[in-house]
């Protein structure tokens, strides 16, 4: 290549001579169509800092397209006749970095066209190669021919990748101005995600249409089948336990539709709870109602509803057994009332609704009871009471799963069960002896497949939390969760248990730990659970790093703090550096010095970057990956306690198996959503270089802002002066940048071991084996009946959703009780006493001095002669006349109430000649208007409250004084 040629700015170390052979083609421009002739153009790049976008920028200048146009191009291989999409910035990467003349082709199609089909073709086994003058490398992708089979989806050559798998497109340095905005970090946490295998799949559609037109005449319908009921005895039956005698024949069981049943005369049912059923669903489908004339164990007599018609039905119970048979039932055209679109629920009792809602729940066990009454009301054009529906579908669920009794006792079942299946797993049963009799207290389940995969293949990072369960057992599914290295969710135990406390939680932990151990860099992430921080110390001490989840920190430290120090607490959880960490932290103390001894005292916990260990690998500040969990099993919160186990413990199963499949198609060193993101990262990167030995640097750039910065970098020691290789494991920028400049060198060989393939297929390597139904569970005798543990919750219904804190998006403001004026709750759950109610604030704190006030007496004096206070006997030590002569309304604390019963004691133990003037005195007090304090804080006051007692009650202790 001709260096003279080159372009300012251009390494010869690293440019490349790109030629594209283009194709002729149409397109469409200000309503025009205009065509466009195909040659041959050429130009020098760098191939250390271009892209498939800088490709189509720089082939712009030469073409134009129309906007539902978009280029494609594709590798031409001479010598094995074949043909490649360039479909990633990777693959043309790979293509500049090992040569230095590429020739490439284009096509100008369709927006859309060369993502389906023809980027399949690009990876199906396909060599990437080009006409080069030398030897070309081939990377050849070898894919497994057998199908993951799962329903609507197929396999995706080429993932989707999304923020979730990627992360951020490009780092942003520590010195930027958005780092002290108050908000979230824009590329803080890389999302974590529970349900994220849809990315390596593509769906499918269920049903393959015919693109031919067809005529309406060749389309045939088909009619729905019913049932035709047997009315003829069959001379060959044989009898069983399911026929009675009717003289000396056997009558076998007529069969119907139980939706839509055609009940004859001479049809027979297996009982009379059967034929009553049927008679239900008959009358709802053929729009009447009955009225029952007479019922009892043997006979059954109806007719329509309406007086007026003449539709009867008559069966009885035959000899022998519990069969009935319908005698006489009029035809549907001896109808002579007037029927009605909607009817009411009278026909719909609630073990109908039973039968037809069991159907549903076993679809959908999360269907609230409003959901299932308008399904049936629509099916079956009835009106139907929410509370007959609410009755219904709790017996149907009681018919599924058992009762509520029996769910707790089943858990020893699914123990055995599960020990049996999967061996080596942990499940552990505690109870709680109350009053002599054996509770429920918790249990933790810990499956041996997932212990062994964590070990194996994940990062030694848990996120510990707990949700509330919403069923009739309102206790706490706590869980610990792994991260694998897709940053997928990873389920690694399980438990319930009443309470959030020390003990509860210390439990759960020892059971962890003897589960998981104590592998090297283990790290716990917790958020600010009562117990939770005492049960890891308790069970792990020193053995684990204890992170708090910021998020939750920041939301305690809003409630204390106002103002200029919020924008810095961000920042300084996402430095990854001591120096920057310590500055912030600098910040905060100088604009507010409480802050500091805040965060001492209430969150000892590590929740900076900064101070988080080098072996995890996991440089989250927010336990997010437990809130993927709580959110993955949302909806089966409500379901009894051993169908909510062994659901857990199904879907666990299920996700397992997803992704050991997606593991075997995985080819390569490092994932490839891995390298993806650390390609976003490479792309656009302008720093300057200044290398001081072959495998070190040091890069430095100016911000936007005009800051300076300049980092070193250690390819040997895996290291950068901004610390996020440290912790995260991936290269960052600056290391990206330094290796981009380095021919020989590959990003993937500095990724850590953590994000490899090897480690993926290592975690989802075991299996889950199947378990049996929970009729097929082995019994098993304790020795004790273990019975539900003590309710003990609020009355009225239970909350599905929980309270939102202050600061969540969709959170209101806050409520404002109507029965005592205060703020945080409402008037339901008010729980202030009658004292308190009553009980007046006291004054604000005067501007002015104060004025003497007038004693008792002196009030006395002005209506009536008294006797001097020194000449009066007192009996009662405690009650003096000076006391009760300081007391007024206007003193601080002191109410009405107070002063009337300090002068009824004082008039008790005074001499009775004394009496006029207090009597006087006590009018005074009643007749005042109330303090101006307790109108000042009830908007809508009402006298008699400032004494506790009605109008007429306050006039009967007055006459009664005087």
């Amino acid at each position: 290549m001709d260096t003279d040629k080159l372009s300012e700015g251009i390494d010869p170390k690293f440019a490349c001579r790109i030629e594209i052979i283009v194709n002729s083609y149409f397109s469409i421009i200000d309503g025009k169509k205009v065509y466009n002739k195909g040659r041959t153009v050429s130009w020098v790049i760098d191939a250390e800092e271009y892209a498939i976008l800088d490709l189509e920028k720089d082939i712009g200048l030469y073409f134009t397209w129309a906007s539902n146009q978009k280029p494609n191009f594709w590798v031409v291989d001479s010598r094995l006749n074949a043909t490649c999409r360039l479909a990633t910035d990777g693959q043309l990467l790979d293509l500049l970095r090992g040569f230095q003349d590429v020739k490439l082709f284009m096509v100008v199609g369709a927006r859309g066209e060369g993502t389906g089909a023809a980027a399949n073709e690009a990876e199906e086994g396909m060599n990437v190669s080009s006409n080069v003058d030398g030897e070309g490398t081939q990377a050849t992708t070898n894919l497994v021919e057998e199908e993951i089979k799962i329903e609507g989806f197929t396999w995706a050559e080429v993932p989707e990748y999304g923020e979730t798998t990627a992360g951020p497109a490009m780092a942003e340095e520590e010195e930027k101005e958005h780092f002290m905005t108050v908000g979230c970090d824009p590329h803080g946490d890389e999302p974590a995600g529970a349900n994220k295998e849809w990315r390596y799949f593509k769906k499918v559609d269920d049903v393959v249409h015919d693109a031919r037109p067809t005529d309406n005449s060749q389309i045939k319908v088909q009619k729905r089948k019913r049932t035709i009921p047997t009315q003829e005895f069959d001379p060959e039956c044989v009898p069983d336990d399911e026929a009675d005698m009717v003289g000396d024949y056997f009558a076998p069981h007529t069969t119907h539709d139980p939706e839509n049943p055609i009940i004859k005369e001479k049809d027979t049912f297996e009982d009379k709870k059967e034929f009553i059923q049927s008679m239900r669903t008959y009358a709802i489908k053929n729009n009447f109602e009955t009225m029952v004339e007479h019922s009892d164990t043997t006979r059954y007599r109806a007719r329509c509803a309406d007086e007026t018609c003449e539709w009867r039905v008559y069966a009885k119970k035959l000899h022998g057994g519990s069969t009935f048979m319908v005698l006489k039932i009029s035809s549907l055209d001896d109808h002579t009332c007037s029927g009605s679109a909607t009817l009411k629920g009278h026909q719909a009792s609630t073990s109908w609704i039973s039968r037809r809602a069991k159907d549903i729940i076993k679809e959908d066990p999360t269907l609230s009871a409003k959901k299932l009454q308008k399904r049936l009301e629509k099916e079956y054009h009835i009106e139907m009471s929410y509370f007959k529906v609410w009755a219904g579908k709790k017996s149907a669920m009681n018919e599924l799963h058992g009762t509520w009794e029996e769910s707790f006792a089943m858990l020893w079942r699914f123990k055995a069960a599960l020990e049996e299946t999967c061996p080596g797993s942990i499940v552990e049963i505690d109870c709680k002896k109350i009053n002599g009799q054996m509770h429920f207290s918790r249990m933790f389940v810990c499956i041996r497949a997932c212990v062994d995969g964590f070990l194996a293949g994940c990062r030694p990072y848990l996120g510990v939390d707990s949700t509330h369960l919403t069923g009739k057992y309102n206790g706490q599914l706590a869980s610990a969760t792994a991260i694998d290295g897709h940053n997928w969710m990873y389920p690694v135990a399980y438990g319930i248990f009443g309470k959030e406390n020390n003990a509860n939680w210390a439990w759960f932990m020892s059971n962890l730990k003897k589960a998981v151990g104590t592998p090297p860099g283990l790290t716990i992430h917790t958020d600010a659970c009562k117990g939770l921080a005492y049960g890891v110390k308790k069970a792990f001490g020193a053995d684990a790093e204890h992170r708090e989840c910021f998020r939750h920190l920041m939301a305690n430290f809003r409630k204390k703090f106002r103002g200029e120090v919020l924008k810095y607490m961000w920042p300084c959880a996402w430095a990854c550096t001591t120096r920057r960490h310590d500055a912030l932290m600098g910040k905060i103390a100088a604009d507010c010095p409480k802050a500091i001894p805040f965060l001492d005292m209430h969150h000892k916990q590590i929740w900076s970057r900064s101070k988080f260990s080098k072996e995890c690998k996991v440089d989250y500040v927010n336990n997010n990956i437990s809130e993927c969990f709580n959110n993955w099993i949302k909806d089966y919160k409500d379901l009894p306690v051993d169908f909510l186990m062994d659901k857990i413990r199904e879907m666990i199963q299920e996700k397992m198996y997803t992704r050991k499949e997606i593991a075997k198609r995985l080819e390569g060193i490092i994932l490839p959503s891995v390298l993806h993101e650390l390609n976003m990262k490479s792309r656009a990167l302008h720093y300057d270089i200044q290398k001081s030995g072959p495998m070190s640097a040091k890069i430095s750039g100016t911000t936007k802002e005009g800051k300076t910065w300049r980092y070193a970098v250690d390819l040997e020691k895996r290291e950068c002066g901004c610390g996020q290789w440290e912790v995260s494991g991936k290269p960052c920028p600056h290391a990206i940048y330094l290796l981009g400049k380095i021919r020989q060198l590959k990003t993937e060989d500095f990724v850590h071991d953590y994000y490899s393939v090897e480690r993926f297929k290592m975690a989802y390597q075991f299996e889950i084996a199947p378990m049996n139904g929970r009729s097929e569970w082995p019994k098993v005798d304790v020795g004790f009946e273990m019975i539900p543990p003590p309710l003990q919750r609020a009355a009225g219904r239970p909350r599905k959703q929980r309270i939102k804190a202050s600061g969540e998006p969709g959170k209101r403001g806050p409520y404002q009780c109507k029965r005592c004026y205060q703020f945080g709750h409402i008037e339901k759950g008010c729980n202030a006493t009658q004292a308190e109610l009553e009980q007046e604030l006291p004054p604000p704190r005067p501007k002015k001095v104060k004025k003497p006030r007038k004693t008792l007496l002196e009030v006395g004096e002005a209506s009536t002669t008294v006797v001097e206070p020194s000449l009066m006997p007192h009996s009662s030590p405690s009650v003096t006349t000076r006391r009760v002569a300081a007391l007024s309304l206007a003193s601080q604390g002191v109410t009405t109430r107070r002063i009337l019963h300090l002068l009824m004691v004082w008039i008790q133990f005074s001499h009775f000649n004394y009496l006029p003037a207090a009597a006087h005195s006590i009018r005074l007090f009643t007749a005042a208007t109330p303090s101006p304090t307790a109108a000042h804080r009830l908007p809508h006051h009402r006298p008699h409250l400032s004494t506790g007692r009605s109008g007429e009650g306050r006039r009967a202790t007055s006459s009664r004084l005087s």
